[in-house]
């Protein structure tokens, strides 16, 4: 195969996934297109076992938008700190992929629900809201693919009101395994180091094994990582 399609086959396999394990990619789903994404965060050891799972769903409607809808944190026997949510993700080429150093603005915004009632008959729906701003780029040579920029968060989703730091880095390491990191500044709940890999398996499937690690011993908790997208 010649040296530039075996680049372009590496640049495509880091694509086309929602986010890099909790941070937003700058993916989205092409117009009229579909993608899922599942999420298991497992510990089962040292007595403090935790089974966390979010999926998400997003449609693509062109013009760099793509509508989403995720539910956080489903957790056994704590489905009260479960969140729905719904909104968007906007990823707008500010230089074409083609140039040497291609750049994107990513911006998103969720807006999150959950119930709070303490009884069937006392409904109480509460409300917050997640949004972020980044930048994208790719290096030319390695494909390093990288994102970094900031976000800001209420208590339904961080546990707190939170605003911060948020990267992550692909690392294209053949036609099909690539390595990634990603990280959330601060001391709230999504407040992680998580370095994996991926596997495409198929031209639609791929699946992510990481572990992530707390900025703190005493926030949040370490766990292994395993996410299924279908892109």
């Amino acid at each position: 195969m010649p040296k530039h399609l075996v680049f372009l086959a590496i640049a495509t396999c880091a694509c086309a996934q929602q986010t890099i394990f909790n941070v937003p990619s700058a993916d989205i789903a092409v117009k009229n297109d579909w993608f899922y994404q599942h999420q298991t965060v497992v510990r089962a050891w040292d007595g403090q076992r935790r089974w966390v799972q979010t999926n998400a769903f997003g449609y693509g409607i062109g013009h760099f938008l793509e509508l989403d809808t995720t539910w956080y944190n489903l957790e056994p026997h704590h489905l009260k700190q479960s969140a729905a949510s719904v909104g968007f993700k906007f990823s707008l080429p500010l230089r074409e992929e083609s140039r040497r150093w291609p750049l994107k603005l990513v911006a998103g915004d969720m807006v999150e629900f959950r119930d709070r009632s303490e009884t069937p008959q006392l409904r109480s729906l509460h409300e917050g809201n997640w949004g972020y701003l980044m930048l994208f780029t790719e290096l030319p040579k390695s494909h390093t693919r990288i994102t970094a920029g900031g976000s800001t968060g209420t208590q339904i989703l961080f546990g707190r009101k939170e605003a911060g730091f948020l990267g992550g880095v692909e690392q294209p390491l053949s036609d099909r395994w690539v390595f990634q990191l990603d990280w959330f500044s601060g001391h709230h709940d999504l407040a992680y180091w998580i370095p994996g890999v991926v596997y495409r398996f198929t031209t639609h499937w791929m699946v992510s094994l990481g572990y992530q690690v707390p900025n703190r011993p005493t926030g949040g908790f370490q766990g292994v990582v395993f996410e299924l997208t279908r892109f």
